[in-house]
């Protein structure tokens, strides 16, 4: 009993702070606050974030490293905030004795005084079809539901992650 409050607690929060941020970049309240941050860092913020539960999933949880300058400006808080959303919906959807691996690798950038940085999550979960593919970044979209699934959620988790990558200049793909 006391483990289903914690995660009914847990997932109750969730939902609250995806509304909730979803508003707050939709009133335009959410500005870029740029901080020195190690790129590494946060990567391995991210993966001891989610290792016990990828212990507990028996998921094997990875991530390596290309990258030449390493002490960038940033905001580190919405990137954390990116590296979260996509983790978890990796972790998520990944069964038991899974794979997900997160790959950063830093590109050729022609602007001086600035570099390009490409993440990627990889996770060997149920994926997605290609028709579903077009409304991936839609509020409230899932392809599946939580009674087909089994997985939870709100489908506000990657309209925030496309939203806070647009408001920092970036791409996302999938």
């Amino acid at each position: 009993y006391q483990k289903k409050i914690e995660q009914s607690g847990k997932l109750l929060l969730s939902i609250i702070n995806n509304v909730l941020d979803m508003a707050r970049i939709e009133s335009g309240k959410i500005k870029v606050d740029e901080n020195y941050e190690r790129v590494g860092e946060v990567v391995d913020e991210i993966i001891s974030t989610f290792s016990s539960e990828a212990e507990e999933k028996e998921i094997h949880l990875s991530g390596s490293m290309k990258v030449t300058h390493r002490n960038i400006l940033c905001d580190g808080t919405k990137i954390r905030e990116i590296y979260v959303n996509l983790v978890s919906n990796a972790m998520k959807y990944t069964p038991r004795g899974g794979n997900v691996t997160i790959t950063v690798e830093e590109l050729p950038c022609e602007k001086e005084g600035y570099i390009k940085v490409k993440s990627e999550i990889k996770d060997t979960g149920i994926g997605m079809s290609k028709e579903y593919l077009p409304h991936i970044f839609e509020e409230f979209s899932r392809e599946h539901t939580s009674t087909e699934s089994k997985v939870t959620g709100t489908g506000l988790g990657l309209p925030i992650v496309k939203s806070l990558i647009d408001m920092m200049g970036g791409t996302i793909e999938v």
